[in-house]
């Protein structure tokens, strides 16, 4: 059987970088490496960034109807790399768990955990009973810089909170409980 690794932290914590890593490091090592990437992330368009990294990471789009398992079967990669693992369906989410399932792929899936209004994602919600193993990725808080950042907060006052639309880009920082609750208090 094979493995469905999370790793999460807040906006800002390397992430991508770390997925870009593992990438490169399981290339040169002769592995056949699949890096994917939710339709939903339009910031960067078919590539991974990070802003620890002067070099992205070319990525297949993941749109709603995109097959995993059946791209899988034809395929056949060692290891399987998902940015922004939140933004993915359930759907997409039963197909990792059948392909860890049906083989010894590894599936590592990065991305946050809860939304800039300390909800979990419901993809994140869905998939952590399947998930093997949960690995933090710490940072410290972008407002006092005393703590580790544990949740997100909406920065932009120009994002319409209430659209129901997936916002993504620069619009967050990753903070700690304490700095996340003074800034809820303070934008009611």
């Amino acid at each position: 059987m094979g493995k469905f690794v999370f790793y999460y932290s807040v906006v800002g914590a390397r992430k991508s970088a770390e997925l870009i890593l593992t990438a490169h490091r399981n290339l040169i090592a002769g592995k056949k490496v699949a890096v994917f990437q939710p339709a939903t992330n339009t910031r960067d368009g078919g590539k991974i960034k990070s802003r620890a990294l002067k070099e992205g990471m070319d990525a297949t789009i993941l749109n709603h109807d995109f097959n995993l398992y059946t791209w899988w079967l034809e395929n056949k990669p060692n290891l399987i790399l998902i940015d922004e693992i939140q933004f993915i369906t359930k759907i997409q989410v039963n197909d990792l768990i059948k392909i860890i399932r049906d083989s010894k792929t590894l599936v590592f899936g990065y991305g946050l955990m809860s939304n800039f209004m300390g909800e979990l994602f419901d993809t994140v919600s869905y998939m952590l009973p399947f998930v093997t193993k949960i690995v933090e990725i710490p940072t410290v808080c972008e407002v006092c810089g005393d703590a580790k950042a544990t949740m997100n907060i909406l920065v932009d006052k120009s994002q319409n909170k209430n659209s129901g639309e997936i916002i993504i880009g620069n619009h967050f920082k990753g903070v700690c409980l304490k700095c996340f609750l003074e800034h809820k208090e303070n934008n009611k």
